[in-house]
């Protein structure tokens, strides 16, 4: 009786036993969002302000006639800081958003994002636009304002951007199905109360 059972038993299919994954494995992917988020805002914020700075040089360098038509040293740095920043901002955010978004328990915390980065996504390009036409309708070109404005409408571009790619990225690894529970009065026959509803 006793060889039976243990035959039974070594014949048995072994099943291994399914261990969650620590949260201390998921922490260097967070931790690596991060750092490429500080790491584009930083360079963003940067470029901001070298091409703040170099508006009135460029202005300056409109108005003579005589100059050559060049970029600006700092203008080019700002465009190549700006290019830096709209990549690092990209990847860090959807790092950071699958991150979040794969141990979020609903999708819905990911709409803010997607709305406020395409309203900055718009506004930015409403202000570059506008920079743009300032710039062309001057005669004079004297003025450093249009400069400044494509400064500050592709700095919001940048921004508006990574913030749709976050919510993107949070949305598309968040759970697809969400238990909603409301309190919803009930009224019947001899009952009158309150109940717990569950929407799947």
């Amino acid at each position: 009786m006793s060889l039976v059972l243990a035959l039974s038993l070594a014949s048995a299919p072994q099943l291994e036993p399914v261990v969650p994954a620590p949260i201390a494995d998921e922490q260097p992917e967070r931790a690596t969002g991060a750092a490429w988020l500080a790491a584009g805002a930083l360079a963003g914020a940067t470029g901001l302000g070298l091409g703040l700075a170099g508006a009135p040089e460029l202005a300056a360098l409109e108005r003579c006639l005589e100059c050559p038509s060049r970029l600006p040293a700092t203008l080019f740095a700002a465009v190549a800081l700006n290019t830096a920043s709209l990549s690092l901002l990209t990847v860090g955010a959807g790092l950071h958003g699958r991150a979040r978004g794969s141990r979020g328990t609903s999708r819905a915390a990911a709409t803010p994002w997607i709305s406020f980065g395409g309203l900055a996504t718009a506004s930015g390009l409403v202000i570059v636009a506008a920079g743009l036409g300032w710039q062309f309708a001057e005669e004079a070109r004297a003025s450093a304002t249009p400069w400044a404005m494509l400064q500050v409408g592709l700095s919001s571009v940048v921004a508006g951007s990574s913030m749709l790619v976050y919510g993107l990225a949070y949305r598309k690894y968040a759970p697809a199905r969400e238990v909603q529970i409301a309190l919803v009065p009930t009224l019947a026959r001899g009952r009158v109360g309150l109940v717990f509803e569950a929407r799947f």
